[in-house]
């Protein structure tokens, strides 16, 4: 046999030694595809994709529970605990419930749903979703987008959040976009772990990590708008490829929100047809030795004045915006971020499309921030609809959640006084709940869910430019009242374009 195989001459040796690997390797790819076949979504398509021959049933509900188990085992306590039922008051699960089911892009079932066990976590037993509305199941579609840099020690819980988030929107309805550049920590290889699990049920995810860092003389505000934009190239490259396209876009920063904080803001950014909705966020202050609203870069009340990085009674200028402010009310604004932004995608859709940029300095525009920017930019474009939404209270480090979010026993020592009567944290009537940090459990009240009345815009807006590059301590431009464009002045500014309503039954 030995002499025979010598013989064979090398080129006809070499062809049947391709001929039998394509043939052991249409073996292995049969026994493959019946055993693993691949996962199919409607994201971005691959030829493995297209081509797959046994299109298989999506992943169980008892599959999504072990990873979700398995996600909140790996993340700090926050979205573990902020919405468990044992830290929250009797009456607002069932009211969250209520509130939140038109939301839900999964077809409910019979007794303790499925977003009832993911939104208030998997040890508690409460008989929830018994006798609500049954909408059908949303198609509503959900593109967030989500920027990291150093972002270890937040990613466990906010993929926990997303996962939770993702599960009551509905997996089919929910893409993540995620981009992380020029991180030192280990934050590259945490996505690469989150995002093998968060695939392995369904959940859409696209993470594109880069080495780039801002250099010493780039321009501040240019180079955050490049990597804002970064986490945007699925959302167009789904439209062209697929024609899927998304009516929301949530952007996040690297934030801890709970599950009703990202409810919440869809709720009402869906209620009132709103072009942006915002959270307010919070830092600490060393002088009060407390924390006070954070980011007055950008945060504009309706009448352009900048808000203030100080206490829950003194944030607004604008008095009645103040008042609403403090009893936790929707608020219009002319601007705002503060850590998740809730956007209508109709202007990142219709020409001239939106997106974030810096000043266009040589035309005398001011060096603003590229958040603001943008909320400008809505304005012209005729989504001035734009509003903040006190009850969620976001914190970019341990110490300001615990102070924002303290445990319910704890209420009376941290405010200062003993309870007066009325029921718990009902601003109407508890004179507890006007202090301006709170647990999530806040009961709803009828104002909450009242639709917003929108003004036109102001004519002038206070900004304070960031003009150069490098690394700067704050705006480096003497502070100016702006003319905004006639049109945001407009009525025609705040009508409402696309509609986004939430059904009703």
């Amino acid at each position: 046999m030995t002499s025979f195989t010598r013989k064979i001459p090398t080129p006809i040796a070499l062809a049947i030694g391709i001929l039998f690997g394509v043939l052991f390797a249409k073996l292995v790819s049969w026994t493959t595809e019946d055993s693993m076949p691949m996962w199919r979504t409607r994201s971005l398509a691959t030829k493995s994709h297209q081509q797959s021959r046994h299109p298989i049933q999506p992943p169980s509900l008892e599959k999504r529970r072990r990873v979700l188990d398995l996600l909140t085992s790996l993340s700090s306590h926050y979205t573990k605990e902020c919405t468990r039922i044992s830290n929250l008051q009797p009456l607002y699960p069932q009211q969250a419930v209520d509130r939140y089911a038109p939301l839900v892009g999964h077809k409910a079932t019979p007794g303790q749903s499925w977003f009832s066990k993911l939104f208030f976590g998997t040890n508690d037993q409460v008989p929830l979703g018994e006798g609500r509305k049954e909408y059908p199941p949303s198609d509503h579609k959900y593109y967030f987008a989500i920027n990291l840099y150093n972002s270890f020690d937040v990613i466990p819980d906010l993929f926990a959040t997303l996962f939770r988030v993702a599960a009551i929107l509905g997996y089919q309805n929910v893409f993540v976009s995620i981009y992380e550049n020029g991180s030192t920590d280990q934050t590259k290889a945490l996505l690469r772990i989150y995002d093998a699990l968060t695939k392995s049920v369904g959940m859409r995810v696209s993470i594109k990590t880069s080495m780039r860092r801002r250099g010493a003389f780039n321009h501040r505000i240019e180079y955050l708008a490049e990597v804002r934009n970064a986490a945007f190239w699925p959302l167009h490259d789904l439209r062209d490829s697929e024609n899927e396209y998304f009516e929301t876009i949530v952007f996040m920063n690297d934030v801890l929100p709970c599950v009703d904080d990202l409810l919440e803001l869809i709720w009402q950014s869906r209620r009132n047809n709103a072009g942006i909705t915002c959270a307010a966020d919070y830092m600490f202050h060393p002088d009060i030795s407390a924390p006070v609203f954070y980011d007055n870069w950008v945060a504009r009340d309706i009448n352009g004045t900048a808000l203030e990085n100080a206490p829950f009674e003194k944030v607004f200028h604008h008095r009645n915006s103040g008042y609403r402010f403090q009893r936790h009310l929707p608020v219009q604004v002319q601007s705002c971020w503060n850590g998740i932004a809730v956007l209508d995608s109709q202007p990142f859709y219709s020409p001239p499309q939106v997106r974030f940029r810096m000043a266009r300095i040589a035309e005398g525009e001011c060096s603003a921030s590229e958040c603001s920017l943008i909320c400008n930019d809505y304005w012209e474009a005729g989504y001035g609809r734009i509003l903040m939404v006190p009850r969620v209270k976001l914190a970019y480090d341990n110490k300001v959640y615990d102070i924002i979010h303290p445990k319910r026993r704890n209420l009376t020592a941290i405010r200062g006084f003993a309870r007066l009567g009325g029921l718990p944290d009902d601003p109407r009537t508890d004179p507890q709940d006007r202090a301006w940090f709170g647990p999530h459990d806040r009961l709803f009240t009828e104002e909450e869910s009242e639709p917003l009345d929108f003004d036109a815009g102001p004519d002038h807006v206070w900004c304070w430019g960031w003009d150069g590059a490098g690394d700067l301590d704050g705006p480096d431009v003497d502070p100016i009242w702006e003319r905004m464009p006639n049109r945001s002045t407009l009525a025609n500014a705040v009508a409402v374009r696309h509609d986004r309503s939430l059904p009703l039954l």
